[in-house]
């Protein structure tokens, strides 16, 4: 059976995107017809940033007016992030399409995407086994989130050290840290744990996605030199056995059982002898990404986590620096009633610039054309799962806001209404948006819904 398994990290739970937007409450709140006459306004044209320009002038010395500025500044940010993502899976699914001699001339990430959905799913009618395992790990800007909590003034009694999710305080740190220190950069020397992948000359245990090379006897997923026993999937080599169910000594663009001499794309019953991609549960030499944190002493592409003790810190502190660059930040919920919800605004606008590392393994057993043509993008795939992922669960928080939620906070004026209407229209076509590459991400695997 086919399956798609992406793994988040933990900074950005995997729930479910909002589909529909329920407006009663902010339609009760101001009027239908108001709201509705807002929403056509001269307040829905956005700036530079995306954010409305209604928003622009609020008074930010009155904690309700700040916080609706946060939110529409929010809302700009993730749904330009939205609309890049979109973009990225409209490149992609023609880009795919295009090597599968499909239809590479759509204009919209929805029909590119709905082609290749097509396609796959043709493939997986004929008995064709497509499997993608997409790992990734996304951390927040948190200068992004601090600098917006302070202009949207989170209250001076919210103690953010006491009243933080355990666990999600850090603060920017370019001295020594006495707890754990996470480092996050394209690759970091680690000797820690790796949120992400380790790559390392020496074998480490792997009990998720190696790269490299993998000490198992049996494996499932792809051998650049083949597969000398008991082999069944994909070949890009000479297929000694059966293709399709005929006698094969030649190439096999369909499936492959027997052996396969080279480009290797599914399950074998004999040790890899060259480079391998996929599921490992003993030693991998190279890259190891697992589903979660692995113990790494090697080069991390993603967030190295260690324990410096009085080490020299040069990123994200659990604890106290000496050195502090930037005010403690809370990445999780924060529990202070009136400051909450500038909070989730301004984290919302810190995952619009959310860092991420990925990897990805692919298994296409018995159509070697798809292999090939989706392999060809794998680097552009997997990027594109960790940013639609990172970004789909602030969104859904930001579209599901009332104007009852900054009323509560005090009086938010006419502009502040304004704001809040174009903004929360904001944050609805970010909701279409990501939506459509949530989607546009099942069609890799033909699980899209038509």
């Amino acid at each position: 059976m086919p399956a798609l398994f992406v793994t988040p990290s933990q900074e950005v739970p995997n729930m479910k995107i909002l589909s529909k937007l329920k407006m009663k409450h902010a339609l009760s709140a101001v009027g239908a017809g108001g709201l509705l006459a807002l929403l056509c306004s001269a307040g829905c044209t956005t700036d530079g940033t995306g954010t409305p320009t209604s928003c622009n002038g609020l008074d930010v010395n009155v904690r309700a007016q700040a916080t609706v500025e946060a939110y529409g500044k929010a809302a700009g940010a993730l749904s330009t992030a939205a609309e890049n993502v979109e973009a990225k899976w409209l490149s992609i699914c023609n880009a795919i399409n295009s090597d599968l001699g499909e239809d590479s001339h759509q204009t919209s990430a929805a029909k590119a995407c709905a082609v290749l959905n097509a396609r796959v799913k043709k493939a997986l009618d004929a008995g064709v086994t497509v499997d993608l395992q997409v790992q990734y790990d996304c951390h927040a800007d948190v200068n992004v989130q601090a600098d917006c909590e302070a202009a949207c003034q989170v209250d001076a009694s919210c103690d953010i050290a006491a009243k933080c999710e355990p666990g999600k305080l850090v603060v920017q740190c370019n001295g020594t840290c006495d707890a754990a220190c996470d480092v996050q950069a394209p690759s970091v020397a680690c000797m820690g744990t790796c949120s992400g992948a380790c790559t390392a000359e020496a074998a480490v245990t792997c009990s998720g996605q190696c790269t490299g090379s993998c000490s198992d006897v049996t494996w499932n997923g792809a051998c650049d030199a083949g597969c000398t026993a008991n082999f069944s999937g994909s070949c890009g080599g000479t297929c000694t056995g059966k293709c399709d169910g005929k006698d094969s000594s030649a190439a096999c663009a369909g499936k492959c059982e027997g052996t396969c001499s080279a480009n290797a794309s599914g399950s074998c019953n004999a040790k890899c002898s060259g480079k391998f991609e996929g599921g490992c549960k003993a030693q991998c030499t190279g890259s190891c990404a697992a589903d979660a944190a692995v113990a790494c002493n090697g080069t991390c592409n993603g967030t190295c986590s260690y324990t410096p003790g009085s080490a020299t810190c040069n990123g994200q502190c659990h604890g106290k620096c000496t050195g502090q660059a930037s005010p403690p930040t809370c990445t999780g919920k924060l529990d202070c009633n009136a400051s909450a919800d500038c909070h989730a605004s301004c984290r919302g606008s810190a995952s619009a610039k959310a860092s991420c590392s990925s990897s990805a393994t692919l298994v296409v057993d018995g159509d070697g054309k798809l292999y090939g043509a989706i392999k060809a993008h794998l680097d552009d795939l997997k990027g594109a799962f960790a940013l639609t992922f990172a970004l789909k669960d602030p969104i859904a928080e930001l579209a599901g806001k009332t104007v009852d939620t900054f009323s509560a906070l005090g009086d938010i004026g006419a502009q502040g209404a304004t704001c809040f209407a174009a903004s929360l229209s904001v944050a609805a076509q970010a909701s279409v948006s990501i939506n459509v590459s949530v989607q546009a991400s099942a069609s890799v695997q033909g699980k899209a819904s038509t």
